[in-house]
């Protein structure tokens, strides 16, 4: 195996990291000779190779320790040894709702529900979200679809046969023990839909999203479920969830396009190709909208007259912006906060109430972004009558 890249750096086509030694072995079965590499300030990887039919991919593994902040440290680590295509995190977590002991859940996103306000009157939750890449969540849904995956769990007790989840997590510091605890209570009330906890996967995507170009995944196996925790629970469960996850990785692993030494990962470069088609679409549906034709090379463009949005423009496109599917959901709105970097950061990021929605449009058309935000609406929401909608109402404002 050729471990160095251009410059003699080790290269690797996915990293994947592990929390615990169960976890970490459960990964480690998967690869042909893993050999350690030359640590990146203190962290130490190894790296072996895993065989698909006739392809095979680099994987370098690592396991970080429990906790957020030492999964958010070794993803910058694995990203400056390795400059992978891919992370995942891969490892057990406790069951909320909705998931069997074995089950896996490959988590479109993850919430970070310790972040608030603690008042005289109660916590006051200021929760905070990261998405896993959207490339990966969309591989993970087509291997959570058919069952191929299942083939890879590695002989081990006799435990039911698992079923894969693609839903968000929560992640915390605290070991949650009870749905009825005070934790378990906020998860309830402030991450109804998050199927099960764990203690990384906020951290390990704060990393992942400090690294613009690498794409991140979060894949559990359930151990325990809450209420249901203990030393010989976790002797039990804990070797049979990780069997679960490292085999509905490896699944994936499989799946992800290799690049050859040099050329841009290649969920990005996929990605690329669809985001200007997108924009394309965006602009063919504004000018649909318009009733103006594409421009062609030759032919000055038409500027429409800008003028400043009224309380009842403003409305009408929070309105539209609103009625694109899934937009009033906390992850959908996060997404789309996540694909606007310029906007972005100046918006609340909790849910997408009209309040919410007025304040966005405010800053795009501050910033000169409603076109931005036109074309990343096409691209979550494509062929969506009310995302045509919103692109005709800010062409006939003459929005940039």
């Amino acid at each position: 195996m050729d471990a160095e890249g251009n410059g003699g750096k080790a290269r690797a086509d996915v990293v994947v990291l592990t929390a615990l030694e169960v976890e970490y072995r459960a990964v480690r079965a998967h690869l042909e000779d893993p050999r350690p590499v030359r640590a990146e300030r203190g962290a130490l990887f190894e790296l072996g190779v895993f065989r698909e039919g006739s392809g095979e991919r680099s994987v370098a593994i690592h396991m970080t320790g429990a906790g957020n902040p030492g999964a958010a440290a070794s993803v910058e680590r694995a990203a400056a040894l390795f400059a992978p295509g891919a992370v995942l995190f891969v490892g057990v977590a406790g069951g909320r709702k909705d998931v069997a002991l074995g089950d896996v859940v490959a988590a479109e996103a993850v919430y970070d529900y310790e972040t608030g306000k603690d008042t005289e009157t109660g916590f006051q939750p200021r929760q905070k979200t990261y998405q896993s890449a959207y490339g990966l969540v969309q591989l993970a849904r087509l291997v959570a679809a058919a069952d191929e995956w299942q083939r890879r769990i590695l002989p081990g007790d006799d435990a039911p046969r698992p079923r894969a989840h693609v839903k968000p997590l929560a992640a915390g510091g605290r070991v949650v023990a009870h749905h009825r605890s005070d934790v378990g209570l906020r998860l309830a009330a402030s991450a109804g839909d998050a199927l099960a906890v764990d203690m990384e996967g906020f951290g390990f995507l704060a990393g992942a999203y400090a690294n613009q170009h690498l794409d991140a995944l979060v894949i559990r196996g359930i151990s325990d479920l809450l209420g249901d925790k203990g030393e010989a629970h976790d002797e039990r469960w804990q070797p049979v969830a990780s069997r679960n996850a490292a085999a509905f990785a490896f699944e994936l692993i499989g799946r992800i396009p290799v690049a050859a030494p040099g050329t841009p990962r290649p969920l990005a470069a996929d990605a690329r190709p669809l985001a200007a088609g997108a924009r394309s679409l965006a602009t063919d549906a504004r000018s649909a909208a318009s009733g103006t034709r594409p421009l062609v090379p030759g032919t000055p463009p038409e500027i429409p007259r800008r003028r400043g949005l009224t309380i009842r423009d403003l409305g009408a496109l929070a309105d539209t912006l609103l009625a694109v599917p899934g937009m009033t959901s906390p992850a959908r709105w996060q997404q789309l906060l996540d694909e606007l970097p310029t906007v972005g950061t100046a918006v609340g990021r909790q849910s997408a109430s009209r309040a919410e929605a007025l304040s966005l449009l405010r800053v795009c058309e501050a910033r000169r972004a409603m076109g931005e935000l036109v074309e990343v609406v096409a691209v979550l929401a494509p062929d969506d009558p009310a995302a045509a909608e919103l692109a005709r109402r800010v062409e006939q404002l003459g929005l940039e």
